[in-house]
């Protein structure tokens, strides 16, 4: 068992004299009523989040203090609109610790991410059935329906007026803080605020629906051939079905992006080719958006530049991480970051 090294989650050593210390995940679990920290395992995933199996029986995720954007508050929203629909881990507590920072405690539920398994499964009717589960997860979440697109903020629905305004202040809200960002390429930025300046007529409004926005692969569950649960809503808002997309492809162009590290070498676009053909003909309804050509880069040129923004703020990634960041902004400028 590998204990998690981080102070907010792992007890105190103390000398024997001393009335032991109450680690900071142990004062949570006793504000929730979950009794003693027997055991503490770290997993992997999530860039931003530590996570880590607790007892055996739970999920801790957990966000320090100076990190805290809100994102699991929001996924302990949405996670009821989606009961009865698809399979998510139960939330056990959710709230803010002044240690452990931002936080989520789910019931574990058995299984390896698919990302993991397709690697590992050739089987033909396995991965069709992955497929075609992934696709009725898709569907079920869509089914959840908005007036208005928006998001989830402080666990409350907030409304835009409209699909152009909402994406349009998201994005210029980046772009200030990047400008002010130590090291930040900012003739890069002023390169992005104009792309987005020419493009931003393809923003028509279409109805809105519950979004996932980041169900690739590593985001699912999978026990055998039987899905067993769709994880991390941290990034789900109201938007235009498309949006779903956009991870999606972000994925199937660069899975190696998405992969844990012990597999990541194995991973390549080629072992993933036939997924978008598979995924047009099971759910065409996600294609026929208009201007859907133009759409999907300009939300991977948003999604490209908050993740420079993190790497900027040391949250995550290291000089490889950006250059390979700046490069996609660059592929995405010059009209090279196409469909399919």
């Amino acid at each position: 068992m590998s204990v998690v090294d981080s102070p907010g989650l792992e007890p105190r050593s103390v000398k024997p004299e001393r009335r032991p210390a109450v680690s900071p995940l142990q004062r949570v679990f006793h504000r929730w009523g979950l009794g003693e920290v027997r055991s503490v395992d770290r997993l992997s995933g999530g860039r931003l989040n530590r996570v880590a199996r607790v007892n055996g029986e739970y999920v801790l995720r957990c966000r320090e203090p100076h990190a805290i954007t809100g994102s699991l508050e929001r996924e302990a929203a949405v996670l009821p609109l989606l009961e009865g629909r698809i399979v998510t881990p139960p939330v056990v507590a959710h709230g803010l610790d002044e240690m452990l920072g931002e936080y989520l405690i789910q019931r574990w539920i058995p299984g390896q991410n698919l990302l993991t398994a397709w690697l590992t499964n050739p089987d033909v009717p396995t991965r069709e059935w992955w497929i075609e589960q992934w696709i009725a997860g898709m569907k079920a979440i869509h089914e959840v329906r908005f007036a208005a697109p928006g998001e989830f903020v402080n666990g409350v629905f907030e409304p835009a007026a409209s699909w152009q305004t909402h994406f349009e202040n998201r994005f210029h809200q980046r772009l200030n803080r990047l400008m002010r960002a130590q090291g930040a390429n900012r003739s890069l930025v002023v390169a992005a605020e104009r792309y987005v300046r020419r493009h931003r007529n393809v923003l028509v409004d279409t109805p809105c629906c519950l979004v996932h926005r980041d169900l690739h692969f590593g985001n699912m569950l999978v026990e055998g051939p039987r899905v067993t649960a769709f994880l991390d809503f941290e990034l789900a808002q109201s938007a235009p079905v498309e949006v779903e997309l956009d991870a999606i492809l972000r994925f199937l162009k660069a899975p190696q992006g998405f992969a844990p590290p012990e597999c990541a070498a194995q991973v390549s676009a080629a072992r993933f080719a036939s997924v978008w053909i598979r995924l047009r003909r099971g759910y065409p309804e996600l294609f026929h958006a208009p201007g859907l050509a133009e759409r999907l880069p300009l939300y991977a040129l948003d999604h490209a530049l908050s993740c420079l923004l993190q790497s900027y703020a040391g949250r995550w990634g290291d000089e490889p991480v950006r250059v390979a960041l700046t490069e996609l902004v660059v592929d995405i400028l010059d009209g090279r970051y196409t469909l399919p």
